[in-house]
């Protein structure tokens, strides 16, 4: 009878070594599982791994034997890693939950979901909004540049970039840079990715990552960067100003030539430009909701930009301009 009920608990434990240790991009090995089941307590073997994970798929409960990237299992999970994703930054973001409810949420989640992956979300994420972005980008894109935070890598980065013609109609160009990747940051706009580039390690960049098409990860260790990315991150947050304007217009902004990377950047929603009959200047165009937190980007990008339409917003920041 005691061998049985050891047996029985034997299997309750490898369920929850396999749920907090494996999923689909995390595998175990049969010798991984037998070190984890020893630690548990248990004299287990290769032979003893594999009857039970044969005993265990008799049952709704799943586990999934793989050869690529490497020979070993993972069990079936109730959440994918961009739902996963969706539900951290729902948490971190909320202004309603205190740290202890958040807390909780997180120990809750360990239960329940592989902690690396979990772990690896947590400790790249750094979330101002839960919103979901207007613009799909790469999963497989995210999880490399989450890989290489972590493990503090540079990366090389596949990158858009819009070049403005005679009309609003999009032309892109694609073009590579290598970053150092210091964290992923959302708001109810956009997800970017907050970074230096390798030859100027001192100065944040942000990078939309609806723009960028492919990440390869680099043996090389990123540059160093002491200074807090909060500055980084509240500049692509911005600070949202007072407003009763909320409707969906087109947004006309003038805006210099070299500047169409940091626009495009500061929006989700699809930006066009086309050339300006001012040398050295260009016209971006979108559709978007005109309410509080488009007007705190706008404020943000200061003198950088000259509203030309709607008009009521062209007045409004020429209002707001007499008290700065």
């Amino acid at each position: 009878m005691a061998e049985t009920t050891n047996a029985r608990t034997r299997l309750i434990s490898l369920v929850e070594i396999m749920t907090m240790y494996s999923d689909h991009q995390n595998i175990l090995s049969a010798e991984e599982i037998c070190q984890k089941l020893n630690e548990y307590g248990y004299s287990a073997t290769k032979r003893t791994v594999l009857s039970d994970i044969k005993a265990i798929n008799t049952t709704p409960i799943k586990i999934i034997a793989v050869n690529k990237p490497k020979k070993g299992y993972y069990i079936v999970k109730c959440f994918s890693q961009s739902a996963l994703n969706l539900i951290i930054e729902a948490l971190l973001s909320s202004s309603i939950l205190s740290e202890n409810d958040i807390d909780c949420a997180i120990k809750h989640l360990r239960r329940n979901v592989c902690m690396p992956t979990l772990d690896l979300i947590l400790s790249t994420n750094q979330s101002t909004n839960s919103s979901v972005p207007k613009k799909e980008f790469s999963f497989g894109c995210l999880y490399n540049l989450r890989i290489a935070i972590r493990d503090k890598k540079q990366v090389a980065l596949v990158v858009t970039r819009i070049v403005p013609g005679d009309s609003f109609s999009p032309a892109e160009q694609q073009e590579t840079i290598i970053v150092n990747p210091l964290k992923i940051a959302t708001d109810n706009e956009s997800v970017v990715l907050i970074c230096t580039l390798a030859n100027t390690p001192k100065k944040t960049e942000f990078i939309a990552l609806t723009r960028i098409k492919n990440v390869s990860i680099l043996n090389e260790n990123v540059t160093d960067f002491s200074a807090d990315t909060a500055d980084a991150v509240n500049h692509f947050s911005s600070v949202p100003a007072e407003s009763k304007l909320v409707s969906a217009e087109w947004l006309l902004l003038k805006i210099k030539e070299d500047d169409v990377e940091l626009v495009e950047n500061c929006f989700s929603s699809p930006v066009q430009f086309r050339n300006s009959k001012d040398k050295g200047f260009c016209v971006a165009k979108l559709l978007i909701d005109i309410d509080v937190n488009i007007i705190g980007k706008l404020f943000v990008l200061g003198d950088r930009i000259e509203i030309l339409k709607p008009a009521k917003l062209k007045e409004l920041f020429a209002e707001k301009a007499k008290y700065f």
